[in-house]
């Protein structure tokens, strides 16, 4: 009588379910965040958008705090803003521009900006681990030509948290990197018209799900006037994002968890 080893084929049914259900395909995903969601939400509050499965929660921030006392001390902590969104995209309203609801924050403050030093940033955080790999990035002009800074350059960083949005009320722009690494660049050259940053080119195949987004910061010599050269400060608006999510092939695994039991019972009918 043939003897089988049938700890041996629980291992090769295992190794061969591992297999089937790691192979993975990745899945651009466009989460589309223009147009306006429910009513204006104060300080704090919280955008969600889904698709293709991804759920994604934005929030805004903005280097309205105390001054530091650290060195360098010409940064601000920041404070929770106010975010919503328009047709052209979402914007910013932060403590010193004041609430939508007031009517403090006017036209020309609804962008995320870095005019003065009282910079914005939004804070992107994903339900699952997204690639970045080919991370788009689409912002809106909003006004276009006009006394508003009109630089579209931005500086983003990319990571890894273990649940929830981060409190960054005790940070400011310059410690960050503290917490969640060196920022990326991502520039472009002044103009009016609406872009879409290819970051994935700039960072290479990292992933995550959390996804924080500002203008150049780390410029405080922009201008906040139109200029011939790219001195402006930044301020535009986020219309769009592209990611990439892992995709498990479920027919193929289910195939392979089929055959992989028949396999099995087969082996035991032998043996008996």
């Amino acid at each position: 009588m043939q003897v089988v080893d049938f700890s041996r084929a629980r291992r090769a049914l295992a190794t061969a379910l591992l297999a089937g259900f790691g192979c993975v395909s990745a899945s651009a995903i466009n989460i589309d965040v223009r147009g306006t969601l429910g009513p204006y939400g104060g300080f704090g509050n919280s955008l969600n958008y889904s698709a293709g499965g991804v759920n994604v929660s934005l929030y805004g921030w903005a280097e309205t705090g105390a001054l530091q006392t650290s060195t360098p001390s010409n940064f601000w902590l920041f404070q929770t803003a106010e975010i919503y969104s328009w047709s052209t995209g979402v914007g910013v309203c932060n403590r010193v521009e004041g609430t939508l609801a007031s009517g403090n924050c006017s036209v020309n403050e609804q962008e995320i900006d870095t005019v003065g030093s009282r910079d914005d940033l939004i804070v992107l955080y994903f339900d699952q681990i997204v690639s970045f790999g080919n991370l788009q990035v689409t912002v809106d002009p909003w006004d276009g030509p006009g006394s508003d800074p009109n630089d579209r350059d931005l500086r983003f960083w990319v990571a890894t948290v273990a649940s929830g949005a981060p409190n960054l009320s005790t940070y400011s722009f310059n410690t960050l990197s503290t917490a969640f690494g060196t920022s990326y660049l991502s520039s472009v050259i002044s103009s009016y018209d609406a872009y879409t940053h290819l970051l994935g080119s700039v960072i290479g195949p990292l992933s995550g799900n959390l996804l924080m987004i500002s203008g150049n910061w780390f410029d405080r010599s922009c201008v906040n006037r139109n200029s011939t050269a790219d001195k402006e400060c930044e301020a535009w608006q986020l219309a769009s994002i592209d990611v990439d999510v892992n995709v498990i092939p479920v027919p193929a695994a289910v195939w392979l968890l089929g055959s992989a039991l028949g396999l099995l019972g087969w082996m035991r009918r032998r043996s008996a």
